[in-house]
């Protein structure tokens, strides 16, 4: 008994469901063409068909036309695709046209296998080792460990950019769905052939219409030329590749440019693992505050004496980029970006300042010690705490609250700081605290997190070292407020990436293209 093919069992259904789905469309073909010549759309249909087709051909020469004159100008292939380091002696850029010569002798073959590959990189690293080494018999082994760990981290480093810059998709795909497609090899070559069959099968039908089929054949032979001239050319260009960046980290390796001594080992490692051309990673950037509140609270105030109380080792550049932020940057402390926030003044701007407040590392917001009407400030935080809650792996950055006006309680005309908050023994003390245990029950925020303070004289300005005091305590969880809000924002531009990626890989393609023979 002849065993089943598990292959069929598997696909054999779906792939006949899709011919036979495939059998209405085909039949559009003839019918399409009998009722263009009921019409008398025909021939028009014809000429449309005959200038795009002619235009397609004419671009399609073109390009070959390019990639000729490139060829036998000598700057398509033959040219280097990177350029040797500025820092190179003498004797490197000797080791390096002997890389090039290798890179012009590679054949395009090499990258459809992985056996010439590995051959390739070990004659060329087999050459740049006796280019140093002449003397030695096992020149190929001429190096520490040290300078290999050293050399494998900037290799990688390259690489990893290269691939984040210009392989659309590659900070998307994992190992597990490569070694997936990898197990439906079979099931591919499988459709592969159905495809075959399938394609053999319209060319056929399509012959209902000559003009048609004729006109199709072409624009076939054409664009299949065109990829196989573009196709010849990418293999050339990364054989080429291959071979230089083999070329080029056997140099750094044999050269001895990667022996350095214990104490600047790490810094020049961490300097030289971006490799030519490629930028330090970015930093998260600095930890951003963001001050809000209720209209006419004491915001502005805030600001004005956060960014005024220069005697105490405090300075404050404004960032004219962005109209309402500041840098703070304290003695001893790291810096911070202060951020005013548009004041809240009715119920419409709510969802407005908990999407704004999202972007924040931590807030500082601003309540009149003496206006009892707060219902508008719960329900912003309230509305703040749920968009955090309906973003999976963010949390809510910590909330100070300021407590200005505070000089306004009753006694109204009692001001005679410091007051002792913890054991209030004064009528304005015992007002202030108060204040702020009501704050802490109306929107649900810890005593140790409110500060009073009066703020709208900047000579006579009370806890503004507290404020900042409070703010550094709570430094750890803004830090990890804004990983995780900038995990999220790298996670969201997933797709512009992608855009990204194949904007700059077309783009690297079609410079290689168009570029001018010398």
């Amino acid at each position: 008994m002849k065993p089943k093919d598990p292959l069929w069992e598997r696909w054999g259904a779906l792939v006949s469901a899709l011919g036979l789905a495939l059998v209405p469309v085909l039949a559009l073909i003839p019918f399409g063409a009998l009722w263009l010549w009921q019409q008398g759309w025909l021939l028009y249909w014809l000429g449309i068909a005959a200038v795009l087709g002619g235009l397609v051909y004419g671009v399609g020469w073109w390009l070959q036309w390019r990639i000729r004159q490139g060829r036998e100008a000598g700057t398509t292939d033959e040219a280097p695709v990177s350029a040797p380091d500025e820092d190179w002696s003498g004797r490197d850029l000797a080791a390096w046209a002997t890389v090039q010569r290798l890179a012009a002798e590679a054949a395009p073959a090499i990258l459809s296998d992985q056996q010439q590959m590995l051959a390739t990189a070990r004659n060329t690293i087999e050459q740049v080792a006796r280019h140093y080494h002449p003397e030695e018999k096992h020149a190929v082994w001429g190096f520490t460990m040290p300078e290999a760990l050293l050399l494998t981290e900037r290799v990688s480093a390259r690489l990893r950019r290269v691939m984040l810059d210009h392989v659309p998709g590659a900070h998307m795909i994992r190992a597990s769905q490569v070694m997936r497609l990898w197990e439906l090899q079979p099931a591919v070559r499988t459709s592969a052939r159905w495809f075959g069959h399938l394609s053999r099968v319209y060319r056929t039908v399509r012959w209902v219409n000559p003009a048609t089929a004729a006109l199709a054949a072409a624009r076939e032979k054409m664009i299949a030329a065109m990829l196989g001239e573009a196709g010849d050319y990418l293999q050339r260009r990364g054989a080429r590749i291959w071979v230089e960046e083999v070329g080029r980290a056997a140099i750094e390796l044999y050269s001895g440019r990667l022996r350095v001594d214990e104490r600047t080992e790490d810094i020049q490692a961490a300097d030289l693992a971006r490799g030519p051309g490629v930028p330090p990673a970015p930093s998260l950037g600095p930890v951003r505050i963001m001050v809000a509140g209720q209209t006419n609270g004491g915001k502005s105030s805030l600001v004005n004496a956060l960014l005024g109380s220069r005697a105490s080792g405090v300075d404050a550049l404004p960032l004219t980029r962005t109209p309402g932020s500041y840098v703070l940057q304290r003695d001893g402390a790291e810096e911070l970006v202060l951020i005013d926030t548009p004041g809240l003044e009715n119920r419409s701007q709510i969802h407005a300042l908990a999407n704004t407040l999202t972007e924040s590392d931590g807030i500082l917001w601003v309540i009149p010690a003496h206006r009892a009407d707060r219902a508008l400030d719960l329900e912003a935080l309230t509305a703040l705490r749920q968009t955090l809650e309906g973003m999976p792996g963010r949390i809510l950055p910590p909330v100070l609250v300021v407590l200005s006006h505070v000089d306004r309680l009753s006694p109204a005309r009692e001001w005679a700081p410091p007051y002792d908050l913890e054991q209030p023994d004064r009528p304005k003390a015992v007002a202030i605290k108060r204040a702020m245990m009501a704050v802490s029950q109306d929107l649900g925020i810890p005593l140790a997190l409110i500060v009073p303070a009066r703020l709208d004289r900047l000579d006579q300005v009370w806890q503004v070292e507290r404020i900042w005091t409070v703010l550094l305590s709570q430094l750890d969880r803004s830090h990890r407020a804004r990983a995780l809000r900038i995990a999220q924002a790298a996670q969201g531009s997933d797709w512009r990436r992608v855009w990204r990626q194949a904007r700059r890989a077309g783009m690297g393609v079609t410079q290689q293209l168009f570029r001018r023979p010398p």
